[in-house]
């Protein structure tokens, strides 16, 4: 058994127990709860880094509570579904968010539905269709609060609507008390140049946002152009700057400019550099401000996406110069922010909960530069599933009995003959409790009967590809269960906690109850995750 897949099996195993997190409750009930999801973020990458830290990660990492074995519980590992974990405390196969998109069967034909979506509402700020969390089947952190807590309020800030949304509840934006300031949800738009939201939240946006977005995208791009500021004695902690294998192949180094061709003026540029974090937490900070947030009678909720290390790290990789430069760009952000926090709620008042959606794949080339195996697939995972299916008829839900059973059967066998296949699992074993291994196991968490991704929606087969093997013609991506994609930091600092670091294997789900419990709510009986404060 291999080193990778041992581990699989010992987290599967273990994290499941429920062990000793030797984490201390803290005294008293915090004004404000901050659950900081840092997009793409994996633990290598705050240890690599670790002698550069001198703010916001300093802070967290010298005064926090580590569990430095924490996992995203699920095999599919994308941004919606690992945003929408932690903060319901249950698996995709329950919380309903089993990707960023997938296929439902309706009226005869599979139709494609992206995770937030929502054809009956509008963009709130500008032009375009609206988002909604109409697809979360089940309540989280931020619901429980309000209809527990009612004078408290709920913000979601982020880069991406997906997470923006999937962090800020499921339930009515509607307050018990009429509060209209109760839930807030936004998400920046590149091309509508600030914070939107949509009719689901609200009807317009209040004047402290439009106020905010007339100049934030000239505040955060007083450069042109993105130049490094990584320390010199620190550079080569990265890899070389130029690397043939990174983005487009083209724009490839330092610097990278508003001007060039893949950013199409200043907003677009802000999406893809580190400046779209400093926007998020300028907002935060406006937020904070306007809404009185952790300076009232009821705790409040804030949770923030920070998106930029996921933009960046699939175009350069994750050992890049450009994710180098940063992460030590939102490590300096981070510590003004926290500052500002110790300033306008109080250093003892408040929580931040960090932790990450998903890893991701260092990039093949540079794998094969390391001796290790990596290979790049664009078009032949496709045409793989289009050869082996060749004379069978597996897909769809009319193809329920034995006859689809048997294709589906038959062509997961045919997958496992491609040497870049490691499984292919079909409908029928995903959706069954028999035993099975723990990469099994990680699927059946991201798999819904009635949400299948396009694999099984196409031909009703799930494929575990050999690890180290990518499907992206550029940059590199993630959404596998290795631990390269499911490892990632879960950290509780402030509130009177005390530093430490547990090595009992942890998960995302955790965070909702060990959360609630320090806000004093109680959580839903049956949740996949568990509160990690000792009793």
């Amino acid at each position: 058994m291999s080193r990778s897949i041992l581990l699989v099996v010992l987290v599967a195993v273990l994290g499941c127990a429920p062990g000793d997190s030797s984490m201390e409750a803290p005294d008293g009930e915090p004004s404000l709860a901050v659950v900081l999801v840092i997009d793409q973020l994996t633990p290598e990458l705050l240890e690599r880094y670790d002698a550069v830290w001198t703010g916001g990660f300093r802070r967290l990492l010298d005064g926090g509570h580590q569990f430095s074995d924490a996992v995203q519980d699920h095999a599919i590992t994308f941004t919606s579904p690992g945003h929408a974990s932690p903060t319901t405390g249950v698996v995709p196969a329950r919380h309903g968010i089993v990707g960023n998109s997938w296929r439902e069967w309706r009226d005869g034909m599979w139709e494609s539905v992206s995770s937030v979506a929502d054809p009956d509402t509008e963009l709130v700020g500008g032009s375009g269709s609206g988002s909604s969390p109409r697809n979360l089947l089940v309540d989280g952190l931020p619901d429980w609060l309000l209809e527990q807590r009612p004078g408290s309020r709920v913000v979601s800030l982020s880069g991406k609507s997906t997470a923006g949304v999937l962090m800020g509840g499921r339930a009515a934006p509607t307050s018990p008390t009429g509060d209209p300031d109760a839930r807030h949800v936004y998400w920046f738009s590149a091309s509508n140049e600030g914070f939107v939201t949509s009719t689901h939240y609200r009807e317009a946006l209040p004047d402290w946002v439009q106020a905010f977005n007339r100049t934030i995208v000239e505040r955060v791009t007083t450069e042109d152009c993105w130049e490094p500021v990584i320390p010199e004695e620190f550079i080569d902690l990265s890899r070389r700057d130029r690397a043939e294998y990174e983005a487009d192949g083209v724009h490839i180094a330092f610097p990278h400019c508003i001007d060039d061709e893949p950013y199409r003026g200043a907003a677009h540029f802000v999406t893809r550099t580190p400046a779209l974090d400093l926007a998020t937490l300028e907002f935060a900070t406006e937020a904070i401000a306007a809404l009185d947030l952790g300076q009232r009678e009821s705790p409040d909720y804030l949770s923030l996406a920070l998106s930029a290390t996921d933009r960046v790290g699939h175009e350069w990789g994750p050992f890049s110069r450009e994710q180098f430069d940063n992460l030590v760009r939102l490590d300096r952000e981070l510590g003004r922010w926290f500052e500002r926090l110790d300033q306008t709620v109080g250093p003892d008042r408040y929580v931040v909960a960090l932790t990450s959606d998903h890893g991701v794949l260092p990039l093949p080339e540079y794998l094969e530069e390391q001796g290790l195996y990596g290979l790049r697939l664009t078009s032949e995972l496709g045409e793989a599933y289009s050869e082996a299916s060749e004379g069978l008829d597996p897909s769809g839900p009319e193809h329920t009995g034995e006859d689809g059973a048997a294709a589906r059967a038959e062509l997961a066998e045919r997958l496992e003959r491609v040497e870049w296949v490691e499984a292919a699992m079909p409908f029928e074993l995903l959706a069954s409790d028999t035993p099975a291994d723990s990469f099994v196991v990680l699927y059946r968490k991201s798999f819904h009967p009635d949400r299948l991704s396009t694999r099984m929606a196409n031909h009703g087969v799930e494929t575990r590809l050999v690890e180290g093997t990518l499907v992206r013609a550029t940059g590199t991506t993630h959404g596998v269960p290795y631990l390269h994609d499911r490892s990632v930091p879960l950290l509780f600092y402030g509130a009177g906690l005390e530093a430490g670091v547990s090595t009992d294997p942890v998960r995302t789900v955790d965070l909702a109850p060990t959360l609630g419990r320090m806000l004093g709510v109680s959580v839903p009986e049956g949740l996949d995750g568990r509160d990690l404060l000792s009793r």
